[in-house]
Formats: C-alpha cells, sequence, structure tokens
C-alpha cells in the first residue's frame, strides 16, 4: 500500500482510538491495519503507538506524526477540491495567441462578452502574424487560419473563413463595376502580398475555371490595412467575410462578381492545442464561444 494511504490509515486509527474500531470502520481486518501501521513505523524508523491489548496510545514520535498527517491531508483535500473547482468552472490564466489582424478586426469586439461570461478568466493575448511554439511559449490555445501542415498538435476546426471581392461606391462610380473576373486587370487590385507584381485570383464560371492576374499600386501583408484602403476608394479587394461584413451590411463597400465564386471557396480556422487530455475548462470555454460567434460571420 502506497505512503499516502498509510497516512490516511495512521490517522484513522488515531481517531478511531484502536486498530480493532479503525479496522471496522474501513471495512478491514485488524490484523491487516495493524500489519499496515508496523509498514509505516519500518519506513519512518520508529514506533508511533504503544500497544496494549485493549487500545493503542500514541508515543512521542506517534503525536509529531500525527500532527504533520493532519496537515498534510488537509492540504490534500483543499488541493483536490481546488482541481474539482477548476474542473467545474473556467478559471485561471488563459493564454491565447491569434493572427493580428483577425484578432483586431474580430476577437476584440467579441472579448468584453466573453469576459463577463467568464468573471474567473484572466485573458493573455499574443498578436502574431506568425506561427509560435504553443510549448515553448506557454501557450493554451492557438486560433490559425488556413490549412495546417502535419505536426504533433491537436486541431479542432472551429469555422471556415470565406472570402469576397468588394470595393467602395465612390472607386465603383469613378472606374466602373466590372461584370466578369477577366474585367478586374483594367482595376486596381489591392493584393495580400509581399512582393511586388501580378497576383492570380481564381474563379468558377460556367465555361470553367477562370484565372485573372490581377496587379495594383499597392501590396501589403495586412487585411486590416487592405480593408481600410477599400474603404477609403483606393481600389478592389479580396477580403475574407470577417473582415469586411460589418462594411458590407452598412454599404460602405459592395460586392462584387456574386455569379463567380472563388477559389478556394473557403479557407479553414483552427483551434491549436499542445495535447488534448485533460484539456482545461478555460480552453474548452474560450473555443466554443468561439465557434459559437463564427458561425455568425
Amino acid at each position: 500500500m502506497g505512503e499516502q494511504s498509510n497516512l490516511h490509515l495512521f490517522v484513522r486509527v488515531v481517531e478511531e482510538g484502536s486498530f480493532s474500531a479503525a479496522a471496522r470502520s474501513m471495512g478491514n481486518t485488524p490484523s491487516s491495519v495493524s500489519r499496515q501501521v508496523s509498514q509505516l513505523e519500518n519506513e519512518l524508523g520508529a514506533r508511533l503507538f504503544h500497544r496494549t491489548t485493549r487500545k493503542q496510545s500514541l508515543t512521542e514520535a506517534g503525536e509529531i506524526y500525527y500532527q504533520h498527517a493532519n496537515r498534510i491531508i488537509a492540504d490534500l483535500e483543499e488541493a483536490r477540491l481546488s482541481v474539482s473547482r477548476l474542473t467545474d468552472a473556467p478559471s485561471g490564466n488563459l493564454h491565447v495567441t491569434v493572427d493580428e489582424d483577425f484578432a483586431v478586426m474580430f476577437v476584440a469586439p467579441i472579448l468584453p462578452e466573453f469576459l463577463e461570461r467568464y468573471p474567473d478568466v484572466q485573458l493573455r493575448l499574443s498578436l502574431s502574424s506568425g506561427k509560435m511554439d504553443l510549448i515553448e511559449g506557454g501557450i493554451d490555445v492557438a486560433i490559425r487560419m488556413g490549412h495546417l501542415a502535419d505536426s504533433s498538435l491537436i486541431a479542432r476546426k472551429i469555422a471556415t473563413s470565406r472570402s469576397v471581392i468588394c470595393a467602395a461606391p465612390d472607386y465603383l462610380k469613378k472606374h466602373g463595376t466590372p461584370k466578369h473576373p477577366s474585367e478586374l486587370e483594367r482595376h486596381n487590385c489591392l493584393s495580400y502580398r509581399i512582393s511586388p507584381g501580378k497576383n492570380i485570383w481564381r474563379f468558377e464560371a460556367p465555361e470553367g475555371g477562370i484565372d485573372v492576374g490581377i496587379s495594383g499600386r499597392v501590396n501589403v501583408n495586412s487585411v486590416v490595412f487592405l480593408r481600410n484602403l477599400a474603404l477609403a476608394g483606393s481600389g478592389i479587394v479580396m477580403s475574407p467575410t470577417w473582415m469586411v461584413g460589418d462594411a458590407l451590411k452598412k454599404g460602405e463597400l459592395v460586392q462584387l462578381l456574386k455569379k463567380f465564386p472563388l477559389v478556394p471557396a473557403s479557407t479553414p480556422i483552427h483551434a491549436v492545442f499542445a495535447h488534448n487530455r485533460h484539456l482545461a475548462p478555460k480552453v474548452r470555454a474560450f473555443v466554443q464561444f468561439m465557434v459559437e460567434r463564427l458561425n455568425k460571420i
């Protein structure tokens, strides 16, 4: 029997006043209890009880051990209750990494609701356009856009990001509204990229797939920046709906080429964890909250 079990047994003998009484309360035999106490004494190298035929009394070493044993058992119970509370309700520090653009445009507006729903969670957000190491960074969960490379990490698909082609009414008034993807070659199409030159936007059409080589005066690796340029009437952009959804609803941007679906039609959004064993309630709560809100975009 392990040391922790012997510890509980020793305290029970002291509280019950005898080996036989302790044995009855534990559904055991007096000889088994006596043997386990002897084993504990051998491990400690000290006698814990003065034994008589009728009862047992503590030795000086037994008194000291009993005081410490009681504190240890109380601490273990407190630890058990603390873990139980963690299991029942989301709480504690939650470290999340997420793409900066997605965090600014989508996560930030909904965070107050999450924090109000889970008042015992303290949130730390790491914003990055790269992929941080979850283990080295002490990160509980990463929200990642796009298809994932094979790895030892655990990923759960939480939503699908869909992109649209759009522009501001002022731009379209000045430069015209394209009716076919091929017309984009004559427009200032703002690209999500760093290197200059043409980019390829792909569409589906009744006559088959269409690849359009677009070019524009601005190339940038930020969809927030592209959205702001589009709102200012600087050109046509391809943007995810979570980025431009509100602007489309308000009429600040107009969706173009609705009859020609983009290829690929969508991009997955994943929640990524270092492992999924005993996943903390705070992580489950955050991921589920993201699923609920992403399903509305």
